[in-house]
């Protein structure tokens, strides 16, 4: 898993500084390096367009300027980008849940989110990788 940590880039998209650093600390903590930074949904986008984000690992604020975490998880479908997708909001309602989940993301974190909630995730796109790369090999 630590190869994997340590050759798996990141993005964190949110527009919230000490939300962004937070995040960053705790994926550092857990051997993640190579971590990107987009403070609105636009930055995040233009990101999710280069060739070395394609099989990145995104955290995605949903409620962000210049184009919503939704807007973007939709543009990255569409140019292709099947990057591990994790929708982060304070709005837990069950319906932007759902909307989130069946436009493609692959997890679902509220804030304020704890250590433990995001070691769970990056566990969940970790063995997600390692599964993909199995069937790739066979």
């Amino acid at each position: 898993m630590k190869n994997i940590r340590l050759s798996t880039p990141v993005i964190i998209a949110d527009d919230e500084p000490l939300m962004r650093e937070v995040l960053a600390s705790a994926l550092r903590a857990f051997g993640y390096h190579s971590i990107a930074f987009a403070v609105d949904g636009r930055q995040a986008a233009q990101l999710l367009e280069l060739p070395e984000y394609r099989s990145a690992l995104v955290f995605l604020d949903i409620h962000m300027p210049k184009m919503d975490g939704m807007a973007v998880l939709e543009h990255a479908r569409s140019v292709g980008n099947h990057a591990f997708m994790v929708m982060v909001s304070a709005d837990s309602s069950l319906d932007r849940v759902l909307a989130a989940l069946s436009g493609g993301a692959k997890g679902f974190v509220i804030k304020p989110y704890t250590t433990q909630k995001i070691l769970d995730i990056t566990n969940k796109f970790e063995r997600a990788l390692l599964a993909e790369r199995r069937h790739v090999d066979t």
